[in-house]
């Protein structure tokens, strides 16, 4: 689950007259970003959240029509991370296991899938799973599932 806003935010919310109740750290900074822009000559971030934007959420289970641009990138952002946090846990993925990385991408206005088979490296801290390999190619767990039965391990004589 995405963290709870810090203690200064919630003090420095209070004092500029921003709610962020029931809001994550990241939806919290999002709003407070919005509401002192202008200030710090900054770009507004008061626009209405795009039909891309509000789109994806409805693809995502959340809702963000009723949000702003900032707010909005928040909630999806936010949504990811406890997907793939969910997923992570649900996966137990370990070094060297065997897995299959679902890639999807938009061209023409088409959406295309591309699957490759992988061995798992490490996984960093924001739950991203690195593959071994040339360069540094990974994916995010909700894009992962593991191959029956396989796991490679590294060369132990």
């Amino acid at each position: 689950m995405s963290r709870r806003p810090t203690t200064f935010q919630k003090s420095l919310a209070k004092a500029i007259g921003v709610s962020i109740r029931g809001d994550s750290e990241r939806v919290a900074a999002a709003r407070i970003r919005q509401h002192v822009a202008e200030a710090i000559h900054e770009k507004p971030y008061d626009e209405p959240a795009t039909a891309r934007q509000i789109d994806y959420g409805i693809s995502l289970s959340i809702s963000v029509d009723q949000d702003s641009k900032g707010v909005a990138s928040a909630k999806i952002e936010d949504r990811l991370h406890d997907l793939n946090m969910a997923a992570l846990t649900t996966l137990k993925l370990t070094r060297g296991e065997s897995i299959r990385h679902t890639s999807r991408f938009m061209m023409d206005g088409v959406i295309h899938e591309h699957v490759t088979s992988e061995v798992v490296s490490s996984i960093s801290a924001s739950g991203r799973v690195f593959f071994r390999g040339m360069g540094c190619k990974s994916g995010w767990p909700a894009n992962i599932q593991k191959e029956a039965n396989k796991t490679r391990h590294s060369n132990r004589h």
